[in-house]
């Protein structure tokens, strides 16, 4: 856990830029999924406001905390909730006259903000690698210039493979949250999030090695892809607990965001700025983890190597000074 963190560290220009990219992208496509669904936003915002959702969760945090918990009230309480909610929303008019093509439009949304996300990942792992193999920096919109094609194609089979699995854990936990609703009444979300989050794990575990391998091997990126899949599962627990611990710390910070902070922008933008840069420490311990798996040796701070760029700018400066 220490040597990515000090690796992310290290380069932190690189977390910004990727941040920034992506905070700019999520912007763009909450303005343009406003712009399609505002009145609907409006209405299923409202509907949360006049049903005190954000006091009810703020409200069952505090009695935790303070413990007078009380779970026969919180049941009867949540139970009253679901009911005026299900009522309400009822009553919202969808955009575009149904259902269905709601569904297909924010599908569509959905699927171009996974792609477009994930368009700096290859050039920051770039920088991450060749930090670890050299001590060395390039600038990094030169990384995005130069690898696009490695960029779209490593994008493409990421959203390929790994979106479907999304779905159906979404999809399945939803399921199973359902079924056993009306069985076991409110304390069943607890093991449906729980389920999720590992399933979530797995999954981000599975595909851990495919940006390093892409990043490493020079070559077919098809073939670097299926490399990084088939030597994850040789490292699997390795950065499957180390996932969790991270997973974990956002699926707190969210939930912590989304109680305490009334602003839904303020509340947005804080929560995905969080996951955002734990996001970018799981990518350093992929990447650290491959380079253990492959045994190579590697950086991860500064060192200070006598002939490269950064050491005779340091000692030009020293010679300034004096």
């Amino acid at each position: 856990m220490i040597k990515p963190l000090v690796l992310a560290s290290c380069n932190w220009k690189v977390l910004i830029k990727s941040i920034l990219y992506q905070m700019l992208l999520l912007a763009l496509i909450v303005a343009l999924g406003y712009l399609i669904f505002g009145n609907l936003v409006d209405d299923v915002i409202t509907v949360i406001h006049d049903n005190n959702v954000n006091s009810f969760l703020a409200d069952t945090v505090n009695s935790i905390m303070n413990g007078d918990f009380d779970s026969e009230q919180f049941a009867a309480r949540l139970s009253e909730l679901i009911s005026q909610l299900r009522k309400a929303i009822s009553t919202i008019r969808l955009p575009f006259g149904g259902v269905t093509m709601s569904y297909v439009l924010f599908c569509i949304i959905f699927v171009v903000y996974r792609l477009f996300v994930s368009l700096t990942d290859v050039a920051a792992a770039c920088q991450l690698e060749e930090f670890m193999t050299s001590n060395a920096e390039r600038p990094f919109v030169w990384f995005v210039i130069k690898k696009q094609g490695v960029t779209w194609k490593f994008v493409l089979l990421q959203t390929a493979f790994a979106l479907p699995i999304d779905i159906l854990i979404a999809v399945g936990c939803m399921g199973f949250y359902v079924l056993f609703l009306l069985a076991f009444n409110w304390w069943t979300v607890i093991p449906v999030i729980a389920i999720a989050v590992l399933l979530y794990v797995v999954r981000l575990t599975f595909f851990s090695f495919t940006l390093p391998s892409v990043v490493c091997n020079e070559g077919s990126v098809s073939k670097a892809f299926k490399y990084g899949l088939a030597r994850s599962l040789l490292r699997f627990w390795s950065v499957f607990w180390k996932t969790l611990v991270v997973v974990c710390l956002m699926l707190a910070s969210s939930i912590l965001c989304l109680m305490f902070i009334g602003n839904a922008i303020v509340k947005t933008a804080v929560t995905s700025l969080i996951n955002f840069v734990l996001f970018f420490y799981i990518k350093c311990v992929n990447m650290v983890e491959y380079f253990r798996f492959d045994n190579r040796p590697f950086f991860y701070k500064r060192v200070e190597i006598e002939g490269t760029e950064r050491y005779n700018r340091k000692q030009a400066r020293r010679s300034k000074a004096k």
